[in-house]
């Protein structure tokens, strides 16, 4: 599973006290999870189980693409209720028939780093290609 929900401390500093960080995910979440799913997606002869800031069915798409070979999802059901999956259910069919897709088997993993035309994205040399002069 890529990647379980972290325990976080935080500091109230008010009463002066450890507590616990923000304990349910959020959507902007999800990019460390997306980039290791894209990365090992199609490397290791596993399935992969995304987790961690999917809270819709964008977000599904999303990890289908990097190559996860199931989502799961928690906070979004406590923060919006079980008819959440029904919704993100109809976000990837309505999703794929747009596209033509009859199987998720389809474009799994079409946007893992394996099969990125630029694999690189996926590595720091991005990162600091974005901040630099390097080419």
């Amino acid at each position: 599973m890529l990647f379980n929900r972290f325990s976080s401390p935080d500091i109230d500093i008010k009463n002066q006290k450890i507590t616990t960080a923000d304990i349910l995910s959020s959507p902007h979440d999800i990019s460390n999870s997306l980039r290791w799913v894209a990365m090992m997606s199609k490397r290791v002869k596993m399935s992969i189980a995304a987790s961690t800031g999917i809270h819709d069915g964008e977000a599904v798409v999303k990890q289908l693409l990097a190559g996860a070979t199931v989502t799961q999802v928690v906070s979004t059901l406590y923060k919006h209720g079980p008819e959440t999956i029904s919704t993100m259910l109809n976000y990837v069919a309505d999703w794929m028939e747009d596209r033509g897709y009859n199987y998720i088997d389809q474009f799994r993993g079409k946007l893992s780093q394996s099969a990125a035309e630029n694999p690189d994205v996926y590595e720091r040399m991005q990162f600091m290609r974005y901040f630099s002069e390097i080419k």
